[in-house]
């Protein structure tokens, strides 16, 4: 399954679950590339920071609600909304 939430043309959120795969990648795209994003694949989540969307930090399980909330505040913090 793969959702997109538009915020402009070339802005949008991306969400993608495969659930045989236990598999989650949410992503805050921007003309085309990921500046931010979670992911968790076989049970574990990691982050693509900010500051290094390429980078992958492990973090704590993160919630579909809890990602958005946080990358509308990226989107307000750039000026983009």
């Amino acid at each position: 399954m793969i959702t997109r939430f538009g915020i402009t043309p070339d802005i949008f959120i991306q969400l993608y679950a495969n659930t045989k795969k236990e598999k989650l990648n949410m992503a805050l795209i921007v003309s085309g590339n990921r500046i931010y994003g979670i992911d968790k694949e076989g049970g574990y989540y990691h982050e693509h920071p900010f500051n290094n969307p390429e980078s992958h930090i492990k973090t704590d399980p993160v919630g579909v609600e809890e990602f958005v909330m946080k990358t509308l505040e990226y989107l307000e913090n750039l000026g983009f909304i």
